[in-house]
């Protein structure tokens, strides 16, 4: 009988070590990824771009656009508390984007030449 209560003892508890926590599990980053953009009411229309983002191992955000009229290099990125800010040039023009992310939606404006232009977001879902 004492056998039997020690193997079960024993038993019990690999049973408990084996469901510990293993291995770590790094958190996914939401804002890494591919974003499908719409550029409101610009002098060319509707401008539809995917937004890349990317995360270096030291933890720093930078990203690119590409769209229609060509593919940039995003600037100045900076991405804090859901909140994006970068800049970008289209034909010697200077442009920001600027604004905020809620899960997998991004809501802000991409500004340049006097105007404001009205830009939403859907990530990408690999």
């Amino acid at each position: 009988m004492k056998k039997c209560s020690l193997l079960v003892i024993l038993l019990f508890s690999m049973m408990i070590i084996s469901c510990g926590p293993g291995k770590s599990v790094t958190p996914v980053d939401l804002y890494v990824g591919s974003w499908n953009m719409l550029v409101e009411d610009t002098p060319q229309g509707d401008v539809s771009a995917i937004i890349k983002i990317m995360k270096s191992a030291e933890g720093t955000y930078s990203g690119n656009l590409s769209s229609d009229l060509g593919d940039f290099d995003l600037y100045d990125f900076k991405l804090v508390d859901d909140t994006l800010s970068a800049g970008f040039t289209i034909q010697d023009a200077e442009f920001n984007l600027s604004g905020t992310f809620d899960s997998l939606l991004f809501k802000g404006y991409v500004s340049g030449m006097g105007e404001d232009f009205k830009t939403s977001g859907k990530k990408i879902i690999d």
